[in-house]
């Protein structure tokens, strides 16, 4: 019996037992209220965390991601025109009057 084979083995044992395991967990309707409820917590937590957050005029992870995205975004647009410039050549400088 070579190693792969007996860990192979060992591994399909062990998602069996897990199956196993979360279906007579999921069946179990204390268990599944449980679970809702910790999730419903988690909102309310999160919620609380961003509004406390904004009170604080600190920005949240999903305004930090979109002000990333736009700084992304002009430095990309400042890089092409940079860029067009340089193909255009020195510009020449008007003479003052």
């Amino acid at each position: 019996m070579s190693e792969e084979s007996l860990f192979e083995r060992l591994k399909a044992r062990g998602e069996q037992m897990f199956t196993q395991m979360s279906d007579e967990l999921m069946k179990n309707p204390q268990f599944v209220k449980a679970v809702r409820t910790a999730y419903q917590g988690k909102e309310k937590l999160d919620e609380a965390a961003a509004r406390a957050l904004k009170g604080m005029n600190i920005p949240t992870r999903d305004e930090f991601k979109k002000a990333l995205r736009r700084i992304e975004a002009l430095e990309a647009e400042l890089a092409s025109v940079r860029a067009a410039k340089t193909k255009a050549g020195p510009s020449r400088r008007r003479k003052k009057s």
